[in-house]
């Protein structure tokens, strides 16, 4: 793939992945996607990159195939034991001082590192306080990390590798066996929540305690590494943990000086504490924060449905809201000046690092994501092109879903194009209340799920009666 010809080719199918499927392969190493596209065209006697792009435009399962072949799933149980035992000795060690402490493998694969990490938190007693977010962008390594199934073949070298990292027992204590495979004991699996993230696109969905990414950095172009470590370390809290692969490092990179070291030849990191002559902080924390949040998300097209909502609401309403919207780049979004008119409550621009305050309702800007830290405060990202938002909509979700918050309220609007509902089964799962448009439900081509799922809706309404059943959820709370 050398000449001129074959790299305008592989530019135009990797725009091609982009422009249909909103994958951005483009800043990965160029060594790497070229050997992946040729190891794929060898597997189905394709002569030319170019004979590609119409199967990604216009064959789903092709592209799907593709994605598996481009995604990095060499991994196993305990890799690198010397690393594991570290993070015993000295990382668990100060998760202990944490009540309750949250955990991201980014870039998981097919999870044999999270079923691992669970295994060691278990054995030292902290399982019970933690949440593990395994995540990659390929489905099919996240379903077969889900299902927790593994072969039998692989559990000798398993078995080594656990023993050297410090295991207490023997591996087999936690699997059971069927046939050729093993299946790993569910109650492990009751902390992880398994998720699609795409690290080249996506953004913070929620503050960690402990992140570990190993060997996917180095599948990426220096422009992408220096990316995916900002967002991870905008998603650290203050003396969180950062584990990467043993070729990786923060050498050369703009994030190095808010980390200090605890075992560079781990490659272990600690985001550094604050103090007199350190870091400062990104806000200051003198407001009392709310105990619920509503999260509203609706089309662009469909602003009429947003008004009849907040028309409906007064001041006495004690939450904050919060509202997202799908559009595409080319189109504005709603502002905080034209919803003002129909509302009896203050609307804003949500800001980066802002508290949301009690009886507020905050609009994020076009083009940006948002979540929401465990102290309640916003994180607004521009990583990633998209075309459409969906992303973004689960992404304040499922980063509500999991900020330590009393009620969580999800109000879903008509005209969503929103196929993931991974942030919206993550709200149901922590107790949050979901009410859908009645006429988004009735739609089957927009959203086919809600219609099938009936455990992800509390109620069906039209939006001129949501405020009503706010209002009635909210009471259990306030």
């Amino acid at each position: 793939m050398g000449d001129k010809l074959e790299g305008f080719e592989l530019d135009l199918l990797l725009k091609a992945i982009e422009y249909q499927w909103g994958y951005d392969f483009r800043r990965y190493a160029q060594t790497s996607i070229q050997r992946r596209v040729k190891n794929i065209m060898l597997k189905h006697q394709i002569a030319h990159v170019s004979e590609l792009i119409p199967l990604v435009l216009h064959d789903p399962g092709f592209f799907q195939n593709m994605v598996f072949d481009f995604s990095i799933t060499v991994t196993e149980m305990f890799r690198d034991p010397v690393v594991w035992r570290r993070l015993v000795d000295d990382v668990f060690d100060r998760l202990k001082t944490w009540p309750f402490f949250k955990i991201w493998h980014a870039g998981c694969a097919t999870g044999e590192e999270v079923w691992s990490m669970a295994i060691l938190l278990k054995e030292a007693g902290l399982l019970e306080r933690a949440t593990i977010y395994a995540t990659d962008f390929n489905d099919v390594a996240l379903y077969k990390g889900r299902q927790g199934v593994y072969l039998f073949k692989d559990m000798q070298a398993a078995q080594k590798n656990y023993q050297a990292a410090g295991g207490k027992f023997h591996l087999s204590a936690y699997y059971t066996v069927q046939g050729e495979s093993v299946v790993f004991d569910k109650s492990l699996g009751l902390r992880i929540v398994w998720a699609n993230h795409n690290l080249t696109t996506d953004y913070v969905f929620g503050e960690m305690n402990f992140i570990m990414c190993r060997n996917a950095l180095i599948y990426f172009n220096a422009s992408l590494q220096n990316q995916v470590l900002s967002l991870f370390t905008a998603s650290l809290s203050q003396g969180g943990f950062l584990c990467l692969g043993s070729k990786e490092s923060l050498d050369f990179y703009a994030v190095k000086p808010a980390y200090e070291p605890i075992s560079l030849k781990d490659r272990i990191w600690c985001k550094a504490t604050l103090d007199e002559d350190g870091l400062s902080p990104t806000v200051s924390i003198t407001k009392t924060p709310p105990k619920g949040v509503v999260v509203m998300a609706c089309s662009i097209e469909n602003v009429q449905s947003v008004r009849k909502v907040l028309d409906s609401l007064h001041e006495s309403f004690a939450l904050p809201i919060l509202i997202t919207q799908q559009l595409s780049p080319a189109k504005q979004s709603l502002t905080a000046h034209l919803l003002q008119s129909h509302c009896f409550l203050p609307v804003k621009d949500a800001s980066n690092g802002e508290m949301v305050e009690l009886g507020c309702v905050y609009v994020v800007p076009a083009h940006y994501h948002l979540s929401v830290k465990d102290d309640r405060t916003l994180v607004l990202s521009s990583a990633g092109r998209y075309v459409y938002a969906q992303s973004s909509v689960d992404a304040m979700f499922f980063s509500v879903a999991h900020a330590g918050l009393a009620c969580v309220m999800a109000v879903v609007l008509s005209g969503l194009h929103y196929e993931k509902l991974e942030g919206l089964a993550a709200i149901r799962r922590t107790g949050g209340i979901v009410v859908v448009e009645s006429s988004l439900a009735a739609n089957k081509v927009s959203h086919p799920r809600l219609v099938m799922d009936k455990s992800l809706v509390d109620e069906v309404l039209p939006a001129e009666e949501m405020a009503h059943a706010l209002f009635k959820y909210v009471n259990r709370f306030v």
